[in-house]
């Protein structure tokens, strides 16, 4: 039966690839695992990744000694689990660097995303692709600033039977984040991720205190640095502890300035408003400094978005819009709890002139929905959307005939949220956003690009432009 399974799968995606290179999907396969695959410590194996040349239609294929774990939290629970997969040197326990199809990085590991409970498998991807569109870190980095992770499709084998459709992803990182790595026992770069809902994640104390060599305290794991003396929490620590509940509203801004970068916090909070995120929060976001002993402030990285476009935690469809407090867990948070809950800041307006930048360019419903269906047109074309459904239908979700199908419902939801977001923030815009979009003309002075940066009107660059709430070509 598994032989029958396994001429079947590579006989249906090489029908597609001889249809059309650019509609077939890589082939990921996992073989010689030297145990079984669980969360606890990571397994021995090969992983072979078949590819093709959108170009020339040429088969690529790049083999590699690996390590594979699962990974995740609420996850792990059901039967198709995401995973980890750390690259190793040809002889030993070295682990070495690669360059994955569609990733456009080296590292030495990626994640396969099962999206097990996304009932369109592109959720995550779609509302990661539009921060990565808009957003960037606010120090020059290796990679032009980009800090959410980048993803490509692919149909996954382990053993010889097909395990289904997956994101191949790379991972938050020091690397990716532009980190200074520790030297001489002084901790510059820092990592930290969120893993659980206790007090941390709302930026809270618990009263203890981390033990020494411990990763974990408070409900926050250190990702980098690789070494845990205790001090290494004591940049969290300061910013949890800061006087977030007592300080006045004409200091609380100031406060924030102290602790985070507030262009990331406007980003952040308004891709949970436009994205309808769900489930997020601390919990499923990083924090990092790129060099603590020179700059104190927090980057925030949103991770996991799969709860998103109008579904609940558990693959329901909601229909429900956003309000200004947006579906995440960031209103029950520091700092944003507090700058949602008082007017007096001026954190709504920056909200509300964001979204006025963006709205018709990288957030505009032709750009958001054009990316909903052409990740959903990709799956279906591929022939991949059926086999998974046909490996995973009702677990632990129903998956539609089609990701057309549950596209369309995704467009709809952004549609409709887009409406509501301007009926949220325009009202908030500062006076002379105000007033430029009120003026004789009705055009706004300001001219941005399509990710929502502002540029001289008078710019020379050939480009598509924002202008008076309208695209317009400088030629």
């Amino acid at each position: 039966m598994v032989a029958i399974l396994l001429f079947w799968g590579i006989s249906s995606l090489c029908a597609q690839t001889a249809g059309s290179a650019d509609r077939s999907l890589p082939i990921l396969r996992i073989d010689n695992l030297k145990g079984t695959i669980n969360t606890d410590e990571a397994v021995e194996a090969t992983v072979t990744i078949t590819s093709t040349d959108k170009a020339t239609g040429q088969t690529l294929e790049q083999r590699h000694r690996c390590r594979v774990k699962y990974r995740g939290d609420t996850s792990l629970y059901f039967d198709k689990k995401s995973m980890k997969i750390s690259f190793l040197q040809d002889q030993g326990d070295e682990e070495k660097d690669v360059d994955l199809p569609g990733l456009g990085r080296r590292d030495h590991s990626c994640n396969l995303d099962a999206a097990a409970v996304d009932r369109s498998h592109i959720r995550n991807r779609v509302a990661m692709d539009l921060f990565n569109s808009f957003s960037r870190l606010p120090y020059t980095t290796a990679y032009d600033g980009r800090h959410g992770i980048v993803g490509n499709y692919v149909e996954v084998w382990i053993e010889g039977r097909y395990s289904g459709l997956y994101c191949l992803t790379d991972r938050v990182n020091r690397k990716l984040l532009g980190g200074k790595k520790m030297k001489g026992g002084v901790v510059h770069g820092i990592v930290y991720k969120c893993i659980s809902y206790v007090k941390g994640c709302f930026f809270l104390s618990d009263g203890t205190e981390p033990t020494e060599g411990s990763n974990n305290w408070n409900g926050w794991e250190v990702k980098y640095p690789n070494e845990y003396p205790a001090h290494v929490f004591s940049p969290l620590r300061k910013a949890i502890d800061a006087p977030w509940d007592t300080v006045t509203d004409e200091a609380y801004d100031d406060l924030v300035r102290q602790h985070f970068y507030w262009d990331n916090l406007v980003d952040v909070y308004l891709l949970s408003l436009v994205a309808g995120v769900s489930d997020t929060g601390y919990k499923n976001s990083y924090l990092s400094c790129a060099d603590y002993t020179t700059d104190q402030r927090f980057v925030i990285t949103p991770w996991d978005m799969d709860h998103s476009f109008g579904e609940t935690y558990w693959g329901v469809p909601l229909m429900d819009l956003s309000t200004l407090k947006g579906q995440a867990n960031w209103i029950n948070t520091w700092p944003f709890k507090r700058l949602m809950a008082s007017r007096t800041t001026a954190f709504l307006t920056a909200l509300a002139d964001r979204w006025t930048a963006l709205r018709d360019g990288v957030l505009s419903v032709e750009n958001v929905t054009q990316r909903i269906f052409g990740y959903a047109d990709l799956l279906d074309q591929s022939g991949a959307w059926q086999r998974d459904r046909e490996q995973w239908n009702y677990n632990p979700v129903t998956l539609g005939p089609t990701a057309r199908q549950e596209a369309e419902y995704m467009a709809e939801w952004y549609r409709a949220n887009h409406q509501r977001m301007d009926q949220l923030l325009l009202p908030h815009q500062s006076a002379d956003i105000r007033e430029a979009s009120t003026d004789t003309m009705g055009h706004s002075p300001f001219v941005y690009d399509l990710q929502g940066r502002k540029v001289q009107s008078t710019a020379k660059k050939k480009d598509i432009y924002i202008f008076g709430n309208k695209k317009i070509l400088i030629k």
